[in-house]
Parts: C-alpha cells; structure tokens; sequence
C-alpha cells in the first residue's frame, strides 16, 4: 500500500474517523491493528518477522533495565563492587545480544545474497591463479526477498536498547512499545523515532485540533505533489538515461543525473510529508528529514539536511562509540569514513553503494580539513578566505561546489553496478559524443510545469508569515477564506497533482532500503 495510492486513500480516512471517536485508551491497539493491516498489505509473513523482531526486543529491553537498575542499587547503597560489576556486566551482555539479534537478522535479509556474489565472483577472478574449482567452490543465490522497512524498524530497536543501557527508561506497554515499530505513518521508510519523543506523544491523550488536521493535511498534498507530479514524471526519464548509459552523450549524461538528483529528493521528502501529515492528523508530531539540502553550503552541512534522522542516528550510533571526534585526528577521519561506508552499505547490497558511501566519507575528509586549516591560519590567505566564503559570491560558490560533489556521488547511488556509474561519469566528465535525444525526451512529462507550480508554492508558503506582515487587512481577508473555499484549493492541489501524475506509478525510492 503505497501513500500515493488509491488503497490509501481508502484507508486513512477511516482510521482517522475511528481514532478520535475512540477513547484515548483505545487508540494504541486501533493504531496498531491498522499499522500491522498497512505493513501485511505487501507480504503477509512478513508482519510475523516484525512481530518475533517487537517481542524479542521488547524482552531484551526488559532485562537490560533490570540488570541496569539493580547495578545502580547496588552501587547507591555501598554493596561490594562485584556485585555491581556482575549485574553491568549482566546488562552489557544483554545489549550486546540485542544488538547481534538485530544485525544478524537484517544481514540475513539484506546481505546474503550480496556475500554470495561476491564470493562466487572472487573465486572466479582468483581461480585460474590458485587452480580453483570453481563449480565447487561457489553457492547459488538464495534470493531472499527483502522485507519492506527492515533497515529502518532495526534501526529502532538497535536505538532502543543501546538508550536503555544508557539510562533511559523502558517502554512497560507493550502495545505501545509494538507501535513504536510499527506506526504506519513512519514504517516503511522512516523517519527513524526517537522512542523517548514518541512514547510520551502515545501516553498522553492527543486532543483534536482542526488546525493539526489541515496542516496535515496539506503535508499530504504537498507529499503528494512531489512523489506523482514530479519524482514520478522524473522516473522514466532517468531510468533511460541510465539503461543506455553505454551510449550516453554529454548533454544526456547530465540532465539522467541532474533528473536523479530532484526525483530522489522529490521521492523520498515527499513520502516523509505524508507520513508526518498522517500523523499530524492524528496529534503526532514526527520528526522532519530534509531541510532544503541542495542548499547546503558544505558537505557537512548537507548531512545535517538530507535523511537527517538517519545522519543523527548514524552519528550517535556509530560515529560517537567508535571514538567521534574526541581522538587524535587520523583516528576521527578513520572514524567519519567508516561511519559513511557502512552508511552506504545501510542504503543496499551492492559495491555501487559502498562506493558512495566511501566517496561521501573521502569528501567530508576533505571538508574537516580546509575546515581546520582555515580556523587555525591566521595569514592573510586564510583571511582572504574566510572573507570570501562570508560573502555572497562565497556562499554561493559553496553552494555550488557542494551540489556538484552531491550530483557526481548521486551517480554511484544510481547507477545498477559500478560499471554503469563510471560509464555515466565518463560521459559528463570525458563526452564521447554530444546529443539532445534525452533532452527532447523532457517534452513527453508535464515536468516543467510541475517545477514552475511547486516552486511558486514554496515560495509563498515558506515566507507566508514575512509576507502576511506587509499584506493590508482587506488582502489578508481575502487570502484567508472559510473552510468551504479552502476544501475547494485542496481538491484542486489534489486534481493537479494527479493530473500531472504519469499513468505508471513508480514504488518510492526508499522501499528498496
């Protein structure tokens, strides 16, 4: 069930309608049932693993705190040290079975087939110099199909159990603890919770608000717009261009990257819009994911834009145990690219990712550097710099040179093999040949028209309140009309995106993840 589709069109409504005719105590088991009803909507199974996956983790949690807690008694009323020792140790012991339960299980599902290819190419490379066998040395695929929203609901779990050991206090409902995972709104493909937030927004009765309800609503729309007017008209048109990356000319190569580039944020900040609408619309507040990233002016600063549940996660998860930046310097860029590499092995099975990861890693390497460099100088170069990037041509220049190195890693998370991304980048960095085929192709897709109508909404929506200010009150009046008029502007929002939709949907981006 996809959030652009008409199922859940059918859907939503009347979960909404009987969320807040139920009591609050109510609430969690309708939400559950309904999130389990959206998940099993694909593979049915599948919400068994996410069941098994909620309980064990759920009972692992349970025994974390209880060693936690009983360490802390005992330091607090002076017993021997070993018996502290005994119940931390008791808790690290727990964690780290939660944290091997969770991993092996999304290794299973997402890495074993990407292993066997790669063992069965390595022994096919290395057979004629070590006089393999290679028939007996190599295993069949097992073709097993990835569970939707498996990354992120690990992820979840994987933060859970690390903040319980820390210090943080257990979920006792366990209705409320399966819907963390679960929640429909966020479940296939995030944003990933913090279940601290998110627990108290389900303890606490949501009181109905219309205004929530029309903010929500226009999330969905303004989602919406983004995945069928625009990533989905974006779709086909880079999914030629890759396929013939072989023959790419110079102007072909650039618009299939450039056209990559808007549908993934198009795709996947329009699916976030709808779910965080959803949930609005029930009182939920979910956290937000993109913060105008092709705007950033640092790759740094990127990070801290683009999937930023994902980027603050890997950061406090990764990056921080592994030592983050409170080490000598040769450690912290070791730290920042591993944490980019497995990063890109996050987003799928293949080298192409790794790649793209490790090019992410190598950039931010970089970025810390002339960073560092720049606030430790005090000659006049480093100032003519610093004055530089203060300035408008700077910031732009930034901006720029950022996007640049964004779109050329972009290519890599593309591309279906790493043969196919160099054979895109030699076509943009070394052309072979100049032709305008793809170019013309942009005339088939209503894109134009889309980009001009969404970028004059976000225009005035994200300035509404600087340009309220300077409206005159019989102008204010007139922009503000009563609920009939208003349901007229978002039936026409609907009809326009829809009728700019192409007639073949595309499955979001962040699905295969």
């Amino acid at each position: 069930m996809l959030f652009s589709s008409i199922s859940y069109l059918l859907f939503l409504p009347p979960v909404l309608l009987l969320f807040w005719l139920l009591p609050h105590r109510f609430r969690g088991a309708l939400l559950l049932v309904a999130s389990y009803y959206f998940y099993m909507s694909w593979i049915p199974v599948y919400g068994l693993l996410l069941f098994v996956l909620t309980l064990v983790n759920y009972f692992l949690g349970m025994a974390i705190y209880s060693a936690r807690t009983k360490c802390e008694a005992q330091l607090s009323e002076g017993q021997p040290t070993k018996a502290s020792e005994v119940s931390r140790r008791a808790a690290r012991a727990w964690l780290w079975l939660g944290v091997v339960i969770n991993l092996s299980t999304l290794s299973y599902f997402k890495y074993t087939d990407f292993a066997i290819a790669s063992w069965n190419k390595a022994v096919a490379i290395s057979a004629p110099w070590l006089h393999l066998n290679v028939q007996t040395m190599s295993f069949p695929l097992q073709h097993v199909l990835l569970p939707l929203g498996i990354s992120f609901f690990v992820f979840e779990f994987i933060h859970y159990i690390v903040d319980v050991y820390k210090g943080s206090k257990t979920i006792g409902n366990f209705i409320h603890f399966s819907l963390f995972a679960a929640f429909f709104p966020s479940q296939i493909a995030g944003p990933i919770k913090r279940y601290q937030d998110f627990i108290k927004q389900l303890e606490t009765a949501r009181v109905f608000s219309s205004r929530n309800l029309e903010l929500g609503l226009c999330l969905i729309l303004q989602g919406l717009f983004k995945k069928v007017a625009l990533a989905d008209n974006l779709s086909p048109i880079v999914a030629q261009g890759f396929a013939h990356s072989a023959s790419l000319g110079f102007a072909e190569s650039w618009i299939a990257s450039l056209a990559f580039a808007l549908q993934i944020y198009c795709d996947f900040s329009g699916y976030t819009d709808m779910g965080r609408g959803s949930a609005l619309m029930m009182g939920y507040d979910l956290p937000d994911n993109f913060n105008y990233p092709y705007i950033a002016r640092s790759l740094s600063d990127f990070w801290k834009r683009w999937h930023i549940s994902l980027s603050s996660w890997l950061r406090d998860y990764l990056y921080i145990p592994l030592g983050g930046s409170k080490c000598s310097m040769p450690r912290r860029y070791t730290n920042l690219f591993l944490t980019m590499l497995l990063g890109g092995l996050w987003h799928g099975a293949s080298w192409h990712f790794v790649v793209w990861g490790a090019f992410h890693g190598l950039g931010l390497i970089v970025c810390h550097t002339y960073e560092h460099l720049l606030n430790v100088s005090a000659g006049p170069i480093s100032s003519a710099l610093k004055g530089f990037h203060a300035s408008l041509p700077g910031k732009a220049f930034s901006m720029l040179a950022t996007f640049f190195f964004v779109l050329v890693a972009w290519v890599f998370f593309r591309a279906e093999n790493l043969s196919q991304a160099f054979n895109v980048l030699s076509a943009m960095f070394a052309p072979h040949a100049v032709s305008t085929w793809l170019a013309l192709d942009l005339e088939r897709y209503p894109i134009m028209a889309a980009v001009v109508a969404y970028s004059v909404y976000r225009l005035v929506w994200d300035r509404r309140e600087e340009i309220a200010l300077k409206l005159p009150l019989l102008v204010k009046e007139a922009m503000a009309p009563l609920w009939p008029a208003r349901v007229v502007i978002y039936l026409a929002v609907f009809v326009m995106a829809t009728g700019l939709a192409p007639s073949q949907a595309s499955p979001f981006i962040y699905f295969a993840f």
